[in-house]
Formats: structure tokens, C-alpha cells, sequence
């Protein structure tokens, strides 16, 4: 037996889904004789009848019937594959590799990520701690697809950047220092304090130096940890004035740290970045296309001014 024609099984099952030549030329856009010939030469390449013909129409033999079954899972198979090629060109398949600076992996772009996560079960998620200078690199080399760092995005003309949010300095003190009945304080009264920074390059570290040589302040010892959480934990048993993301220290449990906001206040947009279009995979493809209402709603949400 020849291979079966595809389009022939079609008009066999549209057919028998509708009980008539002439109403399955309707669903298929043909003319009624071209369908009832088709249909004929199909019979004729099985070696036996698919329909019984009647004033009422068409009805399936039982060696019709025995087709149309196998038919039918012949057509859910190739509806399942069309709808697996529709996710994957969609981004709903795949992998997404991401990375981050550390506070930005561990809140801001954690909280949207594993939100992405939720609404996109199949996506399988790489996510990357690394410091400023390795996420911009990984992302403009293409070993990731998305990074996010803090402050002023990079100018390279292949990378994009899109602003998810901000982030604030703010000190912190232990419950027993002198400053913690206070809210906010300005940063001239903190002279004569020993001070807990993020060590260099960071964009806390340059904030720090900047605002002591904007206000000629010269701490008595300048402490530095590797990370923010090390800062509060370091601040936390002793006289040290430390500072840190509003976000990371407003997150420690009431009781053992203060946090305190800072005037003149100093602010940071934090950025995705991202290759240009025609190199970005199917998957950063589809979580941008996610990712846009969110941002706009969110753009919407915020207070004017």
C-alpha cells in the first residue's frame, strides 16, 4: 500500500465528523464533488468501504470506524506537538540563565524570578551570584541571558538595560548605640562614629567615601565586609555605625538592628541588562514579554512625584 496522503485523512475525519460530504467541504473550504471523489480514491487505496451512503448522509462502516480511532490519536498526537512547538517558540520550554549581584539575587530579582517560575513551570531556571564586574562580562559574552546590577547601567551598545526598581542607603546601629531612638539623621552627625562598609568596589563603599568627603568626615576606624549581611552582623555587637541597602536592613528582625534612613538621601536604580534582540534565546524572549506588563503596572502603581 502507497504512504496515505495526510490531507486524506483529513477529509476522511471531517467526513465523519460531520456525517456529509457536503458539510465537511464547508468546514474544509472545498466543493462537495472534490471531497466525495477524494473520498472515493481513499477507499480505493484502503482496499475496502469507510462509509455507508444513505439519503442522510454518510455513515462509518466498522472498518470506518476502526480508522477514525486511529485517526483521532494520530490527530491529538500531532496537537500535542504543534501546542510543544508553540511553547518552545514562545519561551514556555527551555532554560533561563540568570545572574546577579548578591542583595539584588537574594531580593529584588529572586522575588520576580520565582514568580516567573511559578507562571512558567517548564522553564527550567539557572540562577548565578557573581560580583558587578562578572555579571555585566557574562551577559555581553552570552553565558547568560539576564543579569541585573545596581546603579548606572553599562554603555556598550549590544547590551539593554530596564529598570525593575530602586534601592536606598541607609545606616544601621545596634539597639544600644546612641542613634538608635532615631528614625533618620543626616550624615554630618555621624562624625567621630567607626564605620562597617562593603569593601571596593561596591556601590555602598563609593556612596560612603563620596558622602565623608562631601561633608569632610573622617571615621576613627573603617571597617569592610564582603557582604551586606556581614555588615549587620558585624554592627550588630558593636558600637560600629554601618550601612547597608534600606531593604536589607528593614529585614532584620525587630529588636536586634536599627535602621536608619540618611539625609541627603542616596538612591540606586537597579537594571536588568540584556542582549539586543537577535541574539537573545526563545526563553529571555518569552520572560520579557512577561516581565513588560508587570513593569508597567508597576510603573502605574508608584506615587507620582
Amino acid at each position: 500500500m502507497h504512504m496515505i496522503d495526510p490531507r486524506a485523512l483529513d477529509i476522511f475525519r471531517a467526513v465523519a465528523v460531520h456525517g456529509s460530504a457536503t458539510r465537511a467541504a464547508d468546514a474544509l473550504n472545498m466543493t462537495q464533488p472534490n471531497v466525495t471523489r477524494l473520498i472515493a480514491a481513499f477507499e480505493a487505496q484502503c482496499g475496502f468501504k469507510l462509509f455507508e451512503r444513505g439519503r442522510h448522509g454518510m455513515t462509518l462502516t466498522a472498518e470506518g470506524d476502526v480508522l477514525l480511532a486511529s485517526v483521532e490519536l494520530s490527530f491529538a498526537g500531532l496537537n500535542a506537538d504543534g501546542r510543544a512547538v508553540a511553547d518552545i517558540r514562545q519561551g514556555r520550554h527551555g532554560s533561563l540563565w540568570t545572574i546577579a549581584v548578591p542583595v539584588i539575587a537574594e531580593t529584588m530579582l529572586g522575588d520576580l524570578i520565582g514568580t516567573f517560575m511559578r507562571d512558567h513551570p517548564q522553564v527550567s531556571v539557572n540562577f548565578r551570584v557573581s560580583p558587578p564586574e562578572d555579571v555585566i562580562r557574562n551577559v555581553a559574552l552570552g553565558e547568560v541571558d539576564l543579569g541585573a546590577v545596581v546603579g548606572v547601567p553599562p554603555t556598550d551598545d549590544d547590551l539593554h538595560a530596564i529598570p525593575i526598581g530602586s534601592r536606598q542607603l541607609s545606616a544601621v546601629v545596634a539597639p544600644h548605640h546612641r542613634l538608635a531612638n532615631r528614625d533618620r539623621l543626616h550624615f554630618r552627625e555621624l562624625a567621630g562614629e567607626s564605620f562597617v562598609v562593603m569593601a571596593r568596589p561596591h556601590n555602598i563603599h563609593l556612596a560612603v567615601e563620596q558622602l565623608m568627603r562631601d561633608f569632610g568626615i573622617r571615621p576613627p576606624v573603617l571597617h569592610q565586609a564582603s557582604t551586606q549581611r556581614s555588615v549587620v552582623e558585624l554592627v550588630r555587637r558593636c558600637d560600629a555605625v554601618g550601612f547597608v541597602d534600606r531593604e536589607i536592613g528593614v529585614a532584620v528582625p525587630d529588636g536586634t538592628i536599627t535602621c536608619l534612613d540618611l539625609d541627603p538621601p542616596t538612591v540606586w536604580t537597579v537594571n536588568l541588562i540584556h542582549r539586543r534582540a537577535e541574539q537573545q534565546s526563545a526563553v529571555l524572549k518569552g520572560f520579557l514579554r512577561w516581565l513588560a506588563p508587570r513593569l508597567a503596572t508597576q510603573a502605574r502603581a508608584a506615587p507620582a512625584g
